[in-house]
């Protein structure tokens, strides 16, 4: 009798074994869910780990017993959160990759390494709001028994992320959503004040030079009028440097220049065509008287 028991006993396990081998050794959890929010409104909720107790399906109410610990930045690559005791058993979580528009990424090690997840929350846009998708996948290692788990954790884990999900949904619809800075005015263009192009004076015409009118020498009354050209200025021969000019009227062609006002000839008497200005000599100057035992050079 107990030989047939022990041979049963080998035969089922033999069985369950064999069975094991068959199931696999994997799993991947996926759900989503649309939230009514833009990505970077759901981004803070699940880039800082300690926020995760607040819409998380691992809260710490949940589980009384557990100890949690955190470590790293405070949000984005690097963040860790770390737990132990109580029916949660101990783990380790840390995100490998975080951006405000795609999602983050994580790995999990649970029991010490016994257990490894990859998991990931990727966003979508969806109408006016994001489809957040979060989807966990590992294995549970080579021994044949442990396959018949991977049924159990699929369904338990569904469930979890279903919970974190409409967690997340209603953390992040209740809260105020992040104020966009308006779009400053493009600044007004200043005008530009364009300068009148200067007009152009009207040109104010010369005034002819004068004209002296001098009747001829000898002419009776009924003569017409002669123009004498105008004077010209001119410097007497051999003055010196602070002699005044002497002006001296130009004479047409052929006829002789009548004599400047420094000549003494009157001016209401004809000047001869071969008469010239005359220009005073020049007073030569005194002769130093001589000194004692000197005598006086003949001029």
């Amino acid at each position: 009798m107990l030989k047939k028991i022990l041979i049963a006993s080998a035969t089922l396990v033999g069985l369950l074994l064999a069975i094991g081998l068959v199931l696999p050794s994997t799993f991947r959890v996926e759900r989503s869910m649309t939230l009514q929010a833009p990505p970077e409104a759901v981004y803070p909720y699940v880039a800082n780990l300690e926020r995760w107790r607040e819409w998380g399906p691992w809260r710490a109410e949940k589980y009384p017993g557990s100890q949690w610990t955190f470590g790293g930045p405070q949000e984005g690559v690097g963040a860790v959160h770390s737990w132990s005791g109580g029916s949660m058993g101990n783990g380790t979580l840390s995100l490998t990759r975080a951006d405000p528009k795609t999602g983050v990424a994580y790995d999990m090690s649970v029991e010490h390494g016994r257990y490894l997840v990859h998991g990931r929350i990727s966003f979508a846009p969806e109408g006016q709001g994001t489809r957040v998708t979060w989807v966990d996948e590992g294995g549970v290692g080579g021994n044949p028994l442990a396959h018949y788990l991977v049924p159990l954790i699929r369904s338990r884990l569904g469930g979890y992320l279903e919970e974190g999900l409409a967690g997340l949904a209603k953390q992040v619809e209740s809260s105020p959503l992040p104020a966009s800075a308006p779009p400053e005015p493009a600044p007004e263009p200043v005008p530009v004040e364009q300068a009148e192009a200067p007009v152009p004076a009207a040109p104010v015409p010369s005034a002819p030079p004068p004209v002296e009118v001098a009747h001829a020498p000898d002419a009776g009354e009924g003569s017409a009028p002669v123009a004498v050209p105008p004077v010209e200025a001119a410097h007497a021969p051999d003055a010196g440097e602070g002699t005044a000019p002497v002006a001296v009227p130009s004479a047409p062609e052929g006829e002789a220049a009548p004599a400047s006002p420094g000549t003494g000839v009157p001016s209401s008497e004809p000047v001869p065509a071969e008469a010239s200005p005359t220009v005073p000599a020049p007073t030569p100057a005194p002769t130093p008287a001589p000194t004692e035992g000197q005598t006086a050079s003949p001029t």
